[in-house]
């Protein structure tokens, strides 16, 4: 995914959405039960600024809207991102350049 792509209010929204806004947003309609699971497995999670997470949610969401993941999916490279000190907003941005489901390795395929 190219940053340019992204539609200029999610950036906007990146800023100050809580993640279950953002993702609806992404997705442009209301959260699935799997979809709610698997903000649920990041939503105690403090190791990203809130910025960062909302573009990881960007980058997840797109690559995965309207199908059916692994509910850890979201959690895994949420932790992926943290074990790779993706604490800024431009480090994010390099990051959904990155092939999603490489990142999640081929156990937890898509």
């Amino acid at each position: 995914m190219k940053f340019e792509e992204i539609n200029p209010e999610l950036v906007t929204l990146c800023r100050t959405a809580d993640p279950f806004l953002m993702a609806e947003s992404v997705i442009g309609d209301r959260l699935r039960g799997l979809d709610t699971l698997s903000l649920k497995g990041i939503e105690r999670k403090k190791a990203l600024p809130g910025d960062v997470v909302n573009l990881l949610i960007i980058y997840f969401f797109s690559e995965v809207k309207g199908t059916v993941y692994h509910r850890n999916a979201l959690s895994k490279l949420y932790n992926h991102w943290v074990s790779n000190e993706v604490f800024t907003f431009s480090k994010a941005k390099k990051m959904i350049e990155l092939d999603m489901h490489e990142q999640l390795g081929e156990i937890d395929r898509l």
